[in-house]
């Protein structure tokens, strides 16, 4: 049996000549800006969003080397993953894991058009957002079920696995990476002060059920009880785009508060990041950190995000075994 499983990301540029239409990819998705609108004007709308933000978003790529860093880390995520399976597999059993991407190179229509070509049985769809959002796990979901019928792809050939940030071994993972990356400042037994930052949402989203702000809130709670005791939680959220209520503390304003609190040292992890991107290398490790120094914190540390850790290879490797378990009932 050929089981094709692919690692799902939103994406980002690859270069400084994508960035424009990777923007336009964005906003013309009605999980970014939920208003109902006809195609047209939607697609008008995302032109001029993607022309107005295009000079500060290339510069951002820019000061990243060119292109996000997300791809790189990325293949290695799909690499080590697909080593592990092949390692674990039952006889007669061979995986390939694909990275692919809802916007940008390489695309899942791309990547989905391929391991139909290749004559895989099914594809396993892994979320790369361990928390379901309607604009990242939703969005990914929506365009699966079109890919299916454009592609004409059997009712049974893609499998989804939309969410997995509850799951005992994807919160020991964090704790393991969040405490490898503080062992030398555990060492010295004072308190420290930990702001997780994850993705923001639209807190209209959340008002119509979407459980992201719950998923993350559980996770949070659950690395309280792993992380070593002198760890000081923070919790907030980051990212946020256009003046729509969005949900709170943004990080900006959290990383001030924490300041004027006297903070001085602060280290920031991307909860709910498992690949390093712009967001946390770009929007964490300078921005915020830039504000941090202005307002008095003397010492401000980004930590990675999970990329190709291996405890967080161990758990997808998981996901997809029982994912398989549940093929044979």
């Amino acid at each position: 049996m050929k089981i094709a499983v692919l690692l799902a990301n939103m994406g980002g540029p690859d270069s400084l000549e994508a960035v424009e239409p990777f923007l336009f990819q964005i906003f013309s998705d009605p999980h970014i800006i939920d208003v109902p609108m006809p195609g047209l004007i939607r697609r008008r709308l995302a032109r001029a969003i993607a022309r107005k933000r295009k000079e500060e978003s290339t510069e951002i790529y820019r000061r990243l080397g060119g292109k996000t860093p997300l791809h790189g880390i990325m293949e290695r995520q799909a690499q080590n993953l697909q080593t592990l399976l092949n390692q674990r597999r039952g006889e007669g059993t061979e995986f390939r894991v694909f990275p692919a991407n809802r916007y940008g190179n390489p695309s899942l229509q791309s990547v989905l058009t391929a391991i139909r070509n290749e004559g895989y049985d099914y594809v396993l769809v892994l979320s790369m957002y361990p928390f379901f959002a309607t604009s990242t796990s939703g969005s990914i979901a929506s365009e699966l079920r079109r890919l299916q019928k454009r592609l004409a792809l059997p009712p049974d050939f893609i499998r989804y696995v939309d969410r997995y940030g509850h799951r005992a071994r994807f919160i020991r993972a964090m704790a393991t990476h969040i405490t490898a990356q503080l062992a030398d400042v555990l060492t010295e037994g004072q308190p420290i002060d930990l702001l997780l930052s994850a993705h923001s949402i639209p807190h209209r989203q959340h008002a119509k059920g979407d459980p992201y702000l719950g998923e993350v809130r559980f996770a949070v709670a659950k690395l309280r009880e792993q992380l070593p005791s002198q760890v000081r939680l923070h919790l907030s959220f980051q990212s946020k785009i256009g003046p729509v209520k969005w949900l709170q503390p943004a990080t900006d304003e959290k990383i001030v508060q924490l300041a004027r609190q006297g903070i001085k040292r602060l280290f920031v992890y991307p909860l709910g990041f498992v690949a390093d991107n712009s967001e946390t290398v770009y929007e964490i490790g300078m921005l915020y950190r830039d504000l941090a120094l202005q307002n008095g914190i003397g010492e401000f540390v980004r930590l990675k995000a999970l990329n190709d850790w291996p405890e967080f290879m161990e758990m997808l490797a998981e996901v997809v075994e029982e994912e398989m378990k549940k093929e044979k009932r």
